[in-house]
């Protein structure tokens, strides 16, 4: 047998394909189904997905979806990267960042201004020009000892028959700085059906389902996990938040992120006493904080121009440099290093009540010094740029650190599982 590897990339297929996908989703652990199996048809239906090719059989895939992100008090344009998947035998190729750099090209295209996705580690997606995004509070507790006061009415139940309605409810929650929108009815619902053991909850005005709560159950005590909430106001999540209380009689233990519109903590009862107590036992209680997701600018002056800064004017000479660049540098890349916009080079940029950036000099301005993967958390206030100078080699002047601290938004949040 020849030890000669034949490497192609293009675009999937999605019927000639899917049974090759299939088994590259068996071997990483996706799927140990059939019903994952045929929920994956939906999943790829929508977007556009980039495979890689050896010795004619797909090995990896990579799919881009797209929705929109709130800089700010603006929606963006996004293209999110999801479901990155490589075989056992494609490993150590770099197929899964030739291809993640491939769908960012077409993303751009498309019209996208930024771009994101959830991470399995850092490190890996850094290389085309992606940053950590903002930490964000998972919470393990024991439904009892939530502190809210009303009671609940009570719920109807809800399946995958009705996803339609729950991405309803998804789409129209209140959307706060950095909260992503996914309209995908298709890959909502393929997402429910490969939740095992799920159930749904919820409640209607007239035919609108207006709140409700997709979750994975476990046992008879749990712990249960909060898979999606959906709500149109404050009053909705709080129904919500009373609803999970209520099934305290029975579940000792569920798991959820927290809701980007409220500090859940705070709407616990001795949260510091029940996670002591409930330590290294089967139905935790707990509270982790840490970032799953990254980001990254596809078009600056887009993402720029999103900015509602009413201080005084901000005006620097901003040098970029985009680590997609080397990689789009590929043999087997060419026709996308073509179109790839850069983003590399001398950019003149404007904070105020109009925030602009153009390809530009002007050595009268103070200079700032970064990459892409840096200059994108700054944009959506994941860190500051005093904080940046410290952890990611971003330069500038002491004066123009200070003057950048006060203008971004501050603790975006997804909201939305990608």
């Amino acid at each position: 047998m020849s030890d000669e590897l034949h490497i192609d990339l293009r675009d999937l297929e999605i019927d000639a394909d899917m049974p090759a996908l299939r088994r590259v989703w068996r071997e990483i652990g996706w799927s140990d189904s059939k019903q994952t199996d045929r929920a994956m048809l939906d999943f790829y239906a929508e977007g556009e997905t980039g495979v890689a090719l050896i010795n004619g059989e797909v090995e990896c895939a990579v799919l881009a979806q797209y929705g929109t992100m709130r800089l700010d008090h603006h929606d963006l344009p996004l293209c999110v990267v999801s479901a990155v998947t490589t075989s056992r035998i494609a490993r150590g190729l770099s197929l899964a960042q030739k291809l993640t750099a491939r769908q960012l090209v077409k993303g751009q295209q498309a019209g996208a201004a930024v771009a994101t996705l959830g991470m399995f580690d850092q490190g890996f997606y850094n290389k085309v020009g992606f940053g950590t995004g903002a930490y964000t509070n998972e919470f393990a507790f024991d439904p009892g000892l939530l502190d809210v006061g009303l009671k609940a009415r009570t719920p109807v139940r809800l399946s995958v028959e009705q996803a339609d309605q729950m991405l309803g409810a998804m789409v129209a929650r209140p959307r706060v700085h950095g909260s992503v929108v996914l309209n995908l009815p298709r890959t909502f619902e393929a997402e429910l059906t490969m939740d095992d053991n799920a159930f749904g909850l919820g409640y209607y005005d007239g035919s609108r389902l207006t709140h409700f709560v997709w979750m994975r159950a476990k046992g008879e005590n749990g712990p249960y996990q909060v898979k999606w909430m959906g709500y149109e106001n404050g009053d909705g999540l709080l129904e919500l938040l009373a609803l999970l209380k209520s099934l305290a009689d029975q579940v000792y233990s569920i798991r959820m992120h927290e809701p980007p519109h409220v500090q859940l903590q705070c709407m616990l009862k001795r949260p510091f006493r029940s996670q002591a107590i409930a330590e290294k036992g089967k139905f935790y209680a707990d509270q982790n904080t840490y970032a799953w997701y990254q980001l990254r600018v596809l078009d600056l002056a887009s993402c720029l121009g999103a900015l509602s800064y009413s201080g005084p004017d901000v005006a620097f000479q901003l040098r970029l440099e985009d680590p997609i660049d080397s990689v789009l540098a590929a043999e087997d890349l060419a026709v996308e290093r073509a179109a790839w916009r850069s983003l590399s080079g001398d950019w003149v940029v404007t904070l105020g009540r109009r925030s602009t950036a153009v390809s530009a000099t002007d050595a009268a301005l103070p200079t700032l010094e970064c990459t892409v993967n840096s200059f994108s958390r700054l944009l959506w206030g994941v860190a500051s740029a005093s904080s940046l100078a410290v952890s990611d080699g971003l330069k500038a002047p002491s004066h123009l650190l200070e003057s950048l601290d006060g203008v971004f938004p501050a603790h975006p949040n997804p909201g939305w599982d990608f």
